[in-house]
């Protein structure tokens, strides 16, 4: 096949009649094929003449000729399109070099100003809140009460998942304090809340347990390991936030946060579950072992279970309409009282007053389920095994943490920015990364197992009313206070109404509108809503938004290659004086290695005529494969 000829397509209005004398007929035919294509303009003219300064040789009888040799016409051409050298081999590892130097010289720079300006923007930050709070006086109490309410939400779970991690209540109750305290002051989301997580302890558990991956070890020094691990994973979360990977939630489609937020409903239902659980063996309901618990029933435990359930109807009818009623005058009691502390308040007098005096039936407090009272943190930094094995334990089981628990946070924040009508930025999801990170390495130097954001926490501070640092920072700040001063306080809430809250929780983060995409919406969706839904409650969030990805991604490329088209056209045209068959080839769309075999199959070697057009002006050539198709096809002519 030539590389180069004077081609004229006739135009539609010459479709059939060739443009030369003799009126020689032209044939046309159409057919459209299925099929994907790159984006590279391409035109028919024929090619431009020889410049007039051509290289010319003369002979020894001084009769000249012109060197029309097809091969030295292909390099010219070559050097036209290709007018600089190729590259070594290994040039792209000095280029790469200077690239991340560059990177990281910019990045210095900034930490130079931002250090530099440090001081000067933190009395600005601190006199500017001072008067925007001095001017609205109600709106930091409210700030403050909903910190409170928070904090004393997060007990029972900061108890529960410390003993999921495998460690004592007082260390997982520490890190929902360091945790709450810092993503509070430097996180990307003001008012969302921060602690112990289940999806991290469910990791932990494999350091601290006596059949996990540490059994070579004793037990103070498998905690020890944790919490280097810990460490680390924040160093892992801050390098994160520096390399601003926070910008790959854009890849998180709509139906994958579907999933990720049905997930996270069902998993903190689950967690309300031992709230129905008894333990006859041991004092507190926390030193029992999992199959030592036993469910509450109606035969032995009727008075108990009915009373649980009393609390938890009365504790959502409160969260229910308590928003509803109208204020009182010109006080603004529900942004002072929040519904969530209302229904604590009205649930531990109920159960201190009546339940117990008038029915003489009890149900758990949290002085049964856990001891509360604690010190404050202490510097403690530990010393672990040198040897290899640990050493990539604590490696991979960091980087699998900062995973976890940045993608957990990121999404959490998407999340609250729906609930709150936000508009999101890239730079929040970075400052979040940022602020996790620190807060799981401060956790790793104070013997706290570290955490990552709470959305449900997170959902209650913001039913409140919370808008700003103060809620989620204070709720850090009481907690610490119920550990070291006010626990008897705290001791005397019952487990059922903390549960009656979460229930709510639960209510409002589950995507009802799950059910109509199920019955109405495309099956790639649906099932992409499915897959994560159920990865997350079984495995982790992490694993399941990464699922997510994956499927929407093949879903896409499959989509892609199927819904491609070429307009083909066979014509007769006047190529060097002589009339011969062209093959004309339109495509529009994308070729790459979904739709690569459908290319292919636009073309045949044997049954195609000398001369073939491909027109990819309305093309796009994604990837390898697609240049492997056309390079392929010409090869073979």
């Amino acid at each position: 096949m030539p590389s180069s000829f004077p081609l004229k397509l006739p135009s539609n209005e010459d479709d059939g009649q060739s443009p030369t004398n003799n009126n020689t007929t032209t044939t046309s035919t159409t057919t459209t094929i299925a099929l994907t294509t790159n984006k590279n303009d391409a035109d028919l003219e024929s090619p431009p003449s020889p410049p007039p300064n051509q290289d010319t040789g003369t002979e020894a009888n001084g009769n000249s000729h012109v060197h029309n040799n097809d091969n030295n016409n292909d390099d010219d051409q070559d050097q036209k399109d290709y007018p600089h050298d190729r590259d070594p081999f290994f040039a792209f590892i000095p280029q790469l070099i200077g690239f991340g130097t560059g990177i990281l010289g910019d990045e210095l720079y900034i930490a130079k100003k931002a250090a530099v300006a440090a001081p000067s923007w933190t009395v600005k930050f601190v006199k500017d809140t001072f008067e925007f709070y001095k001017q609205d006086p109600h709106l930091f109490m409210s700030e403050v009460i909903s910190g409170f309410t928070v904090a004393i939400m997060q007990i029972p779970e900061s108890i529960a998942f410390s003993f999921i991690a495998g460690v004592p209540p007082l260390s997982g109750l520490h890190s929902t304090f360091w945790m709450a305290l810092i993503t509070g002051i430097f996180g990307g989301k003001p008012g969302m809340i921060s602690g112990i997580a289940g999806a991290l302890a469910v990791v932990l558990v494999d350091l601290s347990a006596d059949d996990g991956v540490l059994t070579y070890l004793d037990k103070k020094q498998r905690l020890d390991v944790m919490f280097v691990t810990v460490f680390f994973s924040g160093v892992a979360q801050i390098l994160f936030a520096w390399l601003r990977l926070g910008k790959l939630v854009r890849l998180i489609p709509e139906t994958g946060m579907i999933g990720f937020m049905n997930g996270l409903a069902i998993i903190i239902f689950l967690a309300q579950l031992p709230a129905f659980m008894k333990c006859e063996e041991y004092p507190l309901f926390v030193d029992c072992k999992v199959d030592e618990r036993r469910y509450l029933n109606f035969v032995d435990d009727t008075w108990v279970l009915i009373l649980s359930l009393v609390h938890i109807a009365i504790c959502m009818t409160i969260m229910k309409f308590y928003p509803m009623l109208p204020n009182i005058g010109k006080f603004p009691i529900k942004r002072v009282l929040p519904a969530s502390l209302v229904s604590l308040l009205v649930g531990t007098l109920i159960e201190h007053t009546l339940f117990r005096r008038a029915f003489g039936v009890e149900t758990r407090t949290v002085a049964q389920t856990a001891q509360l009272k604690g010190s404050l943190p202490e510097f403690y930094w530990p010393a672990i095994p040198n040897d290899s094995k640990t050493i990539n334990t604590v490696i991979t089981y960091a980087l699998t943490l900062a995973a976890i628990g940045g993608v957990e946070s990121v999404l959490t924040l998407e999340a609250c920015n729906e609930i709150t009508d936000t508009v999101p930025k890239v730079s929040d999801s970075n400052q979040e990364l940022f602020a996790q990170g620190l807060g799981n390495l401060v956790c790793g130097m104070f013997g706290a197992v570290g955490g990552d954001a709470m959305i449900g926490q997170s959902t209650i501070n913001i039913m409140n009313g919370a808008r700003h640092r103060v809620s989620s920072t204070m709720s850090g700040i009481f907690m610490l206070l119920f550990v070291v001063l006010l626990s008897p306080f705290i001791e005397l809430l019952p487990i059922p109404t903390l549960t009656g809250v979460l229930f709510m929780v639960v209510l409002s983060t589950f995507q009802w509108k799950t059910f109509v995409i199920l019955r109405y919406g495309r099956l790639s969706d649906s099932a992409t809503i499915l897959i994560v839904t159920l990865i997350a409650v079984f495995f982790n969030l992490a694993i399941a938004i990464l699922a997510g990805i994956v499927f929407s991604a093949l879903v896409h490329s499959w989509d892609s290659g199927c819904h491609v088209s070429a307009d083909i056209q066979m014509k007769k045209v006047l190529v060097d004086g002589e009339e011969c068959k062209v093959k004309y080839v339109h495509v529009r769309g994308a070729i790459f290695f979904s739709s690569a075999r459908r290319f292919v199959n636009m073309f045949s070697v044997s049954d195609d005529p000398e001369i073939v057009v491909i027109d990819l002006k309305d093309a796009l050539v994604i990837d390898h494969s697609a240049g492997c198709c056309h390079s392929g096809y010409y090869s073979s002519v």
